[in-house]
């Protein structure tokens, strides 16, 4: 097993801002479109989720979020949200488990650009402590998700974290370049992976 860590100060983020406008949706699903398929990982794809209704902004995206997707095979499937402080996209990242009972080889084999799907308003089960001074973030493998989420969010606070990502192989770690460079970003050198 490889493991990935870097230690450092994030840096702040100059002229960033939440967004202004939030979605007053009361209903607890929402219909989204399916705007993009993305390779992250050996294993691993991103589904990036837009409103599939003009002029509809989603609700806000909190650090350590994750929302259901009501998949057409009948399925329901929780998955965190990696683009915390957005409201007109939702991103998730979806392993394609070998051992699969229906969820993520349905997502990897059957979901495709331009199609819809119902999915929930999100939740947060695992919210992100903001006021801590210093936060050491743990993932392992697709555990990367709502990490990638909250080690985003704490560079636009400008506040000091570690991440340890351990992965199979780095070739199965999800989001290792986009990490790589938002350490970087933080700190103006490449993060001493081991």
């Amino acid at each position: 097993m490889a493991v990935f860590t870097s230690c450092k100060r994030l840096g702040d983020m100059q002229g960033v801002s939440p967004p202004s406008t939030v979605s007053a949706m009361t209903s607890k699903h929402m219909k989204a479109l399916v705007f993009n398929l993305r390779y992250e990982a050996q294993g691993v794809i991103s589904v990036e989720l837009r409103p599939a209704e003009d002029g509809v902004e989603f609700p806000r995206v909190e650090a350590g979020a994750h929302i259901d997707l009501h998949l057409s095979n009948g399925l329901i499937r929780s998955y965190s949200l990696t683009n915390p402080g957005e409201s007109r996209r939702y991103v998730i990242a979806v392993l394609k488990d070998k051992n699969s009972r229906g969820g993520s080889s349905h997502i990897h084999e059957q979901l495709r650009i331009g199609q819809t799907l119902q999915i929930s308003t999100p939740r947060n089960h695992f919210a992100l402590d903001e006021t801590a001074s210093h936060s050491v973030l743990v993932a392992g493998g697709i555990g990367i998700t709502p990490i990638y989420s909250m080690l985003q969010r704490l560079r636009d606070l400008g506040r000091s974290a570690e991440l340890i990502y351990c992965a199979r192989s780095r070739a199965e770690a999800a989001y290792l370049e986009s990490i790589e460079a938002l350490m970087t970003s933080a700190q103006g050198h490449p993060p001493p992976w081991r």
